[in-house]
């Protein structure tokens, strides 16, 4: 009332507002509104005639008090779910703005090369009775990080079996997988091996983000179902959001692990042409490159000259 009377009233002039409500209104015909229309009906009270009673009052009073209740409650509930993916984005965006302010992201793929190496080696390695299946898993599973031909995968083989405890198969799988990454780091340059993690790191955060937001919303449209089993909605869905958001976090560190070494960066050569201008190397060293012309393109320059200078007529095709 407040608001409307603030954005009605004229500066300067105090004045005095009017509210008219019609009991068809929703807001009359949900909180109470037919009982004051059988009041008129019963004393025949004329319908051209404004009722200002303060019984019809005292309804609208209260009424406005429920709905005001009703949509603070959906706001704080509402506030009370965005908070939850509020606190996801701020970790996922803490973790691109990291990788786009990082100028080398080497260490950052040998952490998470190494987190999944051990990873797979701890769930694998697990049974203490360790067979020749279990190695020949371990390296499947090297090699869908870092891919390996027939011959390498046997010749891992052999080197693993000579290994039983955890921790050694792991710093031999990692020293390999950081021996690749580096070779490849030499071969592609730095700066362009940094460029190849980033945009990598940066696309598989991007689709995962994107997926995992299109399964946030799924969720939260279907956890209110939740309260006919005398479950807190909002608990469930702070549940179910940890768990998703935990499967993220890993889906990124496999991705990134998974992609890095199976990208490579290549350098294409494109031929020039006899036709095209060619830059003449005797000025290099004075930044005043001289072009060079073949005789062909400029036969084409004079013949394209000739044809501009040509006057069209009013219906002529242009050239």
């Amino acid at each position: 009332d407040n608001q409307l009377r603030g954005r009605s009233g004229r500066q300067g002039d105090p004045g005095r507002s009017i509210f008219v409500v019609s009991l068809e209104d929703d807001l009359m015909r949900v909180f109470g509104g037919e009982q004051i229309s059988g009041l008129m009906t019963r004393f025949n009270f004329p319908e051209d005639q404004p009722l200002s009673h303060a019984l019809v009052t005292r309804v609208i009073e209260q009424a406005q008090i429920k709905v005001e209740g009703f949509n603070f409650e959906s706001r704080k509930s509402l506030l009370d779910y965005d908070d939850v993916l509020n606190k996801q984005r701020e970790i996922v965006y803490d973790l691109r703005w990291s990788i786009v302010e990082n100028e080398n992201l080497s260490e950052f793929i040998r952490e998470k090369v190494k987190m999944r190496i051990e990873q797979m080696a701890a769930s694998l390695l697990a049974n203490p009775d360790l067979e020749k299946d279990t190695y020949k898993e371990i390296i499947e599973m090297f090699a869908e990080i870092v891919p390996f031909d027939d011959a390498s995968r046997q010749q891992l083989w052999k080197q693993i079996e000579q290994r039983s405890l955890q921790q050694e198969i792991s710093e031999f799988l990692f020293d390999i997988a950081k021996s690749v990454y580096k070779q490849r780091e030499e071969m592609t340059g730095i700066e362009a091996s940094n460029y190849l993690a980033k945009m990598v790191s940066l696309s598989t955060i991007d689709n995962l983000w994107m997926d995992h937001l299109t399964a946030m919303e799924d969720l939260r449209t279907g956890i209110g179902l939740r309260g006919y089993g005398q479950r807190d909605p909002l608990i469930e869905y702070k549940n179910e959001a940890f768990d998703m958001f935990d499967r993220l976090m890993n889906g990124v560190d496999d991705g990134i692990v998974t992609r890095i070494y199976k990208v490579n960066v290549q350098h294409n050569q494109t031929p020039v042409k006899s036709e095209e201008p060619v830059l003449s190397k005797k000025n290099i060293s004075t930044n005043q490159p001289v072009i060079e012309v073949s005789e062909s393109s400029r036969k084409k320059t004079l013949s394209s000259n000739t044809v501009e200078k040509k006057k069209l007529g009013r219906n002529d095709p242009c050239w």
